[in-house]
């Protein structure tokens, strides 16, 4: 009997190891999980980038910049956030040199217009296939310098015919437009979208952050 005890004891003992080990791996695997999800990206440190939202368009405009020289670009700027936009360029200390349009939106007005107003100096971008007007038409390969740091430009056609993504490959980001969003990808079934699907950008395999246009 006594044997017996000692037996069940023993095997009680190894269970609960086994177990409160599994937990422990677990709860590591959640931790790692959850500090991939939250963890900060690793840019150099003369290199600012901030993200915003509008609610309205779900709409994702991005501010970069050169911190040292004080240069700044913003992408796919939205009308109703341009005071927003200009005010925290200024209280920065920025030059905005360059506001881009990954493509012509359909779902709202691109603020770059009213940013030129708001800080003279400061120049309209967009594919030259979009058929849009700007102050500088974009061809494949161009390069968007501010500072140090550059973009190159990437035709993805496919959301539209003038869709294009901007990559910075020392920072190791690229941001998509309509062409990539989160959960899914741009509707083709306008703007000559369908007839380039077939056109494929180089591989982004430099980047290993995408930053989308939009949220699906």
């Amino acid at each position: 009997m006594q044997v017996l005890v000692e037996t069940l004891v023993n095997q009680c003992r190894r269970f609960y190891k086994i177990g409160t080990l599994t937990m422990s791996r677990s709860l590591s695997q959640r931790k790692c999980l959850s500090n991939a999800l939250t963890e900060s990206v690793p840019f150099s440190r003369d290199f600012l980038f901030r993200q915003y939202f509008d609610p309205t368009s779900s709409t994702y405009t991005y501010l970069l910049a050169d911190v040292k020289q004080q240069e700044a670009i913003l992408i796919d700027p939205v009308i109703d956030w341009v005071e927003r936009d200009s005010k925290i360029i200024q209280e920065l200390g920025l030059r905005l040199k360059y506001a881009l349009n990954t493509h012509m939106h359909a779902d709202h007005i691109t603020g770059t217009g009213r940013l030129k107003l708001l800080l003279p100096g400061c120049q309209s971008m967009i594919s030259r296939t979009s058929g849009a007007q700007a102050d500088v038409l974009l061809e494949p390969d161009d390069r968007i310098n501010f500072g140090r740091h550059l973009l190159e430009v990437l035709p993805t056609p496919g959301h539209t015919e003038g869709c294009v993504t901007y990559v910075c490959r020392e920072q190791g980001v690229a941001f998509t437009g309509d062409a990539l969003l989160i959960r899914g990808c741009g509707r083709t079934d306008f703007q000559f979208g369908p007839s380039n699907l077939h056109s494929t950008p180089r591989p982004l395999t430099t980047c290993n952050l995408r930053f989308p246009g939009w949220f699906a």
